[in-house]
């Protein structure tokens, strides 16, 4: 009976670890930086990925709509001279204002321009798994944040006694 908890032990010690990790090393679903998360949406863009679009978004969300229709919107475009001007409304979201031109397909140069949510989501329990990046796309458990414009803050006038 020792032997064989020695050997569960002995098991569970070595299994467990390379289960976890593995765990952590599936979890594609998203970028080490917001540039990554750009740079692969406007790949699954050029090429009408879906699916790689959707490597971007958090298992929690609905976004297989949203990403056909970003497809439909902007997909088979090579998006050139592109600039990313990124507005950070909360500590863990970005809004990228992407800009850029692409030819189409009868040779005119056309402006593009789109806006995304980019979340950071903090790494788990594992010291393998470090927080990532991710494109908050179509319907889910964590609302994009609203970004409004700073307006001066004024205190009450206190009355004096």
């Amino acid at each position: 009976m020792q032997l064989l908890r020695l050997l569960l032990g002995l098991a569970l010690t070595i299994v467990l670890p390379l289960f976890l990790q593995g765990c952590s090393l599936l979890n594609n679903r998203d970028a080490n930086t917001p540039d990554q998360v750009i740079e692969q949406y406007l790949l699954a863009l050029e090429k009408k990925d879906k699916h790689l679009m959707l490597q971007l978004v958090p298992g929690s969300y609905a976004a297989d709509q949203a990403a056909e229709d970003k497809i439909d919107q902007f997909g088979g475009y090579k998006i050139q001279e592109r600039q990313v001007n990124y507005i950070k409304p909360k500590t863990v979201f970005l809004i990228a204002n992407v800009k850029g031109l692409y030819v189409n397909s009868d040779g005119v140069r056309k402006k593009f321009e789109d806006r995304l949510t980019i979340a950071y989501e903090g790494g788990g329990f594992l010291q393998s798994y470090q927080g990532r990046w991710c494109l908050l796309l179509g319907k889910g458990n964590v609302p994009p944040p609203e970004v409004q414009s700073a307006e001066p803050q004024t205190a009450p006038l206190k009355k004096s006694r």
